[in-house]
Parts: structure tokens; C-alpha cells; sequence
């Protein structure tokens, strides 16, 4: 079995407060028991991440007991401007919300200009038009932000708890499935 992760993903490049909002959502998920309150090794990386806890029961679709034995299964983080992408699930296709073309052939360059700036626009390398980069469609989706809260190897989860996290976040938020 490959791992994988989930992302929950605020569709805004740069949130406000996002350390803040974080800690808010991390102290959320420690409370209901979610996760366990402290970083250990529980995911793939070096800055460690928060093991799934018992209450994870009531936020996934199914509750199999040998998920709690994994060695890599909680939460990570993230803080910093960063690409949300599908990894081995790949990408069928990326439209521009200008020209309708699919891009998903094309250089991705114009993501990584998205990634090194500080800005939440990118040009279409086909009509060379300017537009945010949450207008465009990706298929499987990706997400795009200095913010996300990625789930190794969990099972999938419920949709009254994705419901929940995007009201806890204040937007439209964007989940992504990884496979590494």
C-alpha cells in the first residue's frame, strides 16, 4: 500500500492570520479529540505532524482499528506559500477560465511563477491572459495557498466534517487527494 494524504486547502493564495488560524483549527481538532494535541513522527517529512486520536472515528467514512496502528497516519501543517498537487493520481486536465484550452499538456512553469511571488494571478501560457489562479479548473482538483491542513493516510473523510473545517476556515475550501 502507497500512501497517500487529503488536503484541505483554503481557496485563498494568501490567508490572513494563517498561523493564527491554524492554531485555532489544530486547538478545534484537539479538543474533539481528533488529533493528539502534540508533533510526533506520524507523517511523511522532517517537521513532524499530529497523530490521529479516537475521536477520528466520527470524522472518517470508515473506522477500520488498523489505521491506529500505522506509523504514518495524522496531520501536518502547513504554513508556508505551497502547491497542493495530486502527486501519483496525476492531472488530466487544467482550463483557463479565459480561453477554455487545456493546459494539462503545456509547460507547468506558469504554477511555479505563482509559487515564487507573492501574487494570486498567473498568465495562461496559451492566451497569455491574466487571471487568479483558483479560476482555473483542475481535474483531479489542486489547491493553491500559504495554508493547508494535509491528513496522511487517512480514510476518506465524512462531508459534514469537510463542511465543518470550511466553516471553521470562512471559505470556499478545495480537497485534494494525494498519492505518493
Amino acid at each position: 500500500m502507497s500512501d497517500h494524504s487529503i488536503a484541505i486547502v483554503p481557496q485563498v493564495s494568501s490567508y490572513p492570520n494563517r498561523v493564527a488560524k491554524a492554531k485555532e483549527v489544530l486547538n478545534w481538532l484537539v479538543e474533539d479529540d481528533i488529533v493528539k494535541p502534540t508533533l510526533t513522527s506520524c507523517v511523511l517529512g522532517f517537521d513532524g505532524g499530529y497523530a490521529i486520536s479516537g475521536g477520528a472515528k466520527k470524522v472518517i467514512e470508515s473506522a477500520n482499528r488498523h489505521i491506529f496502528s500505522l506509523d504514518v497516519i495524522g496531520l501536518k501543517i502547513i504554513t508556508e506559500r505551497h502547491i497542493f498537487d495530486t502527486g501519483g493520481n496525476g492531472i488530466e486536465e487544467i482550463y483557463c477560465p479565459a480561453c477554455q484550452q487545456n493546459l494539462a499538456e503545456e509547460d507547468l512553469g506558469f504554477l511555479e511563477n505563482w509559487y515564487e511571488g507573492n501574487l494570486n494571478e498567473v498568465v495562461c501560457p496559451v492566451c497569455d491572459t491574466t487571471n487568479s489562479i483558483h479560476q482555473f479548473w483542475f481535474t483531479p482538483q489542486w489547491g493553491f495557498s500559504d495554508l493547508g491542513f494535509k491528513f496522511w493516510n487517512w480514510p476518506d473523510l465524512t462531508e459534514d466534517f469537510l463542511s465543518r473545517f470550511q466553516q471553521k476556515l470562512g471559505v470556499n475550501v478545495s480537497v485534494i487527494y494525494q498519492r505518493v
